[in-house]
C-alpha cells in the first residue's frame, strides 16, 4: 500500500505546485501534522481522497468521503484486494494562497484530476500488482475539463442570521455542503444579539458556475427562520464611534451609502450582482444600522459625507465609486464636494433626494408646499420628548414599516419580505435610535444637488425609478439632472420602468445591468 500511496503523491506532482512533491518525497515521519486537502464537486458530492493506512502519517484531510466508482477507469486499477477495488475515488485538488492586490485573503484554487485506492480494513492491497497500479494512478491525471467538473472554485463570505444553537450551526453546515455547486463551507464563532438573535460568518467554497445571487437563494430557502446577507461585517472607528460597514467581493471599489432609515442590509439584494467583479463596501451611516447613535451629533449629509470620505482614505485609497440611495445620494454627493477625484472615480445615485427633510424640498413643487404647515406643526411636536417618544414607537412598528414600504416606497410588492422589514425595523429598537429620527427630521437639511453638482466633473449615472412617489421621475430634481445630461458628456440619466424609490431592492437585477454599463463603459 505504501508503493500506491507514494504513487498518488507522484502522479499529484506532475501537475501541482511545489506543495505536494516536497510531501511525496518526505519521509513518512515528516509528514505527520501535514495536512492536503484533495477535494472535488461531483455529482452535487465533495469527493476527498482517503487513505486511513496512510493517514496516520500525512494527515489526509477526508471530512466529507464519497466513494465512487468510476467503470471506465476501473480496469486500471484492480487489485487482490476487495476493500480497494470498492474505494475508487475521482477527485480534484484545490490549492489555496493569498493575494493583497485587489483584496485581502483572496483564494484561488487550480483543479486537478486524481484517482487513488483507500483500504478500510486490516487487508492491504497485493504488493505485486502495486506496481501495475502506481503506473496507473500515473497515467489517468487529467484536467478537470476533460470529464466536465468545473474548472474552479471560489470562496465567498456571507452572514446567517437567526442561528441560536450549536445544533442550529451544525444542520446549516450540513445543508449547505449538500447543495449544488458547493465544495466546502466553514463556520466563523456563533455571535449572540443582533438581528434576529444570533448570527454566524459564514465562508463557503463553491464552484464559479454558481452566481453568489443564486447560493444566497438556496440557503435562505433551507430554512424561513434564517436571514442570510451577501456580506461579511466588521466594524471602524470613526471619531470615537464604533461604524458598521459591510464588505463582499474582489477587485475595484464600490462604497453603497443607504437612505434615511436604512442600513447595509437594505443592499443584500443588489450587493451579490455587484460583488462577482468589484469589492463592495456598504457603510451604516453613524446613527443608522448598526453603527453609534450618539446624542450630541448634529446629522446631516455634511457630517456623513466626511464619514465617507474618511471611509474612502482607509479603505478603499486607490480611488472608489460612490452609490446613493435618496437622502444617501445627498451624502454622495457632498463627498465628491468635498473629495472630488482625489478619492473617487465616480458616482452613481439612486432615485436623488432634493433635500433631507422638509426643510430642503421646500422649492420642490406647489404640492409640497400646500403640505408644509402639517410638516411645521410635526417638527414642533417632535420637540415634546414624549409625544416624539409615542409617534417614534407607532412609526416604527413592523406592521407600519411593511405597509409603508408595500404601498409607497416599492412597486413589486414581493420584494416587500419580512426579511427586509427586520433589516429595517431592527435598528430602530437601539437605544439613541429616537434622538437620530428627531434630529434628521428637524435638523439642517444640507445642500441641495443643484448647489454641489457645480462642484462635481465625475462621472454620473443617475437611475429614477418611475413609480416612486418620493422623490418623482417628473419632479424638480429629476428635471434638473436631465437638462445637466443635455451638457455633460459623462452624466447619464435613466429612468426605470415599474421602479419605485428603492431600485437597488425593488429590482436589483435591472438596476445591476445600468450600473455595470456604466461601470465598463468608464473602465471604473
Amino acid at each position: 500500500m505504501e508503493v500506491a500511496c507514494r504513487a498518488f503523491f507522484s502522479a499529484a506532482a506532475a501537475a501541482v505546485p511545489a506543495e505536494l512533491q516536497a510531501l511525496r518525497d518526505a519521509s513518512p515521519e515528516r509528514r505527520t501534522g501535514r495536512r492536503v486537502s484533495v477535494a472535488a464537486i461531483f455529482l452535487k458530492r465533495r469527493v476527498q481522497f482517503s487513505n486511513r493506512h496512510y493517514s496516520r502519517h500525512a494527515s489526509v484531510s477526508a471530512s466529507r468521503p464519497r466513494h465512487l466508482k468510476i467503470l471506465g477507469l476501473d480496469k486500471h486499477l484492480r487489485t487482490s484486494d476487495k476493500f480497494a477495488n470498492e474505494f475508487l475515488n475521482f477527485s480534484s485538488c484545490s490549492f489555496s494562497c493569498s493575494s493583497s492586490q485587489d483584496c485581502r485573503a483572496v483564494q484561488h484554487h487550480n483543479p486537478v484530476i486524481y484517482a487513488g485506492v483507500a483500504a478500510t480494513g486490516p487487508g492491504m492491497a497485493d504488493e505485486s500488482k502495486e506496481a501495475d497500479l502506481a503506473s496507473a494512478l500515473q497515467r489517468i491525471v487529467v484536467s478537470a475539463k476533460d470529464i466536465g467538473l468545473s474548472e474552479g472554485t471560489r470562496t465567498v463570505t456571507i452572514k446567517v442570521c437567526g442561528v441560536t444553537s450549536d445544533n442550529d450551526l451544525q444542520r446549516l453546515q450540513s445543508q449547505v455542503l449538500d447543495l449544488d455547486g458547493v465544495g466546502d463551507v466553514w463556520l466563523g464563532p456563533f455571535i449572540e444579539g443582533g438581528l434576529r438573535g444570533g448570527s454566524v460568518t459564514m465562508q463557503t467554497e463553491v464552484e464559479n458556475r454558481l452566481p453568489l445571487s443564486m447560493l444566497i437563494k438556496s440557503i435562505q430557502a433551507l430554512d424561513d427562520a434564517l436571514l442570510v446577507l451577501p456580506f461579511k461585517t466588521n466594524y471602524w472607528l470613526w471619531r470615537g464611534n464604533k461604524i458598521n460597514y459591510a464588505v463582499a467581493g474582489c477587485g475595484k471599489p464600490l462604497i453603497l451609502i443607504h437612505g434615511f432609515g436604512g442600513n447595509a442590509g437594505h443592499f443584500a439584494r443588489l450587493i451579490p450582482y455587484l460583488a462577482e467583479n468589484y469589492r463592495v463596501y456598504a457603510i451604516d451611516l453613524l446613527g443608522f444600522g448598526a453603527s453609534d447613535k450618539p446624542a450630541n451629533v448634529e446629522y446631516g449629509p455634511e457630517l456623513w459625507a466626511d464619514l465617507v470620505c474618511d471611509f474612502a482614505e482607509e479603505f478603499a485609497q486607490e480611488g472608489a465609486v460612490l452609490l446613493g440611495n435618496s437622502i444617501g445620494s445627498l451624502t454622495v454627493l457632498s463627498a465628491a464636494a468635498k473629495a472630488g477625484s482625489e478619492l473617487f472615480k465616480g458616482i452613481v445615485l439612486l432615485n436623488c433626494a432634493g433635500g433631507m427633510n422638509r426643510k430642503g424640498l421646500e422649492q420642490d413643487g406647489l404640492a409640497l408646499k400646500l403640505v408644509g404647515p402639517i410638516f411645521v406643526v410635526v417638527e414642533y411636536l417632535l420637540q415634546k420628548r414624549k409625544i416624539a417618544n409615542f409617534l417614534f414607537n407607532r412609526f416604527r412598528t413592523k406592521e407600519n414599516v411593511k405597509t409603508i414600504l408595500a404601498q409607497q416606497a416599492y412597486h413589486d410588492k414581493a420584494a416587500v419580505t419580512d426579511n427586509l422589514v427586520d433589516i429595517l425595523h431592527h435598528p430602530s429598537t437601539d437605544e439613541g435610535a429616537l434622538d437620530v429620527f428627531v434630529k434628521v427630521f428637524t435638523g439642517d437639511p444640507g445642500p441641495r444637488p443643484e448647489a454641489l453638482m457645480p462642484k462635481i466633473d465625475l462621472p454620473l449615472l443617475l437611475l429614477w425609478g418611475e413609480k416612486d412617489p418620493w422623490t418623482p421621475a417628473n419632479g424638480p430634481v429629476a428635471k434638473y439632472f436631465m437638462k445637466l445630461a443635455g451638457e455633460r458628456d459623462n452624466l447619464f440619466v435613466e429612468t426605470l420602468p415599474d421602479v419605485g424609490h428603492c431600485p437597488h431592492d425593488d429590482r436589483p437585477e435591472l438596476a445591476a445591468g445600468r450600473i455595470h454599463h456604466f461601470l465598463s463603459t468608464f473602465d471604473l
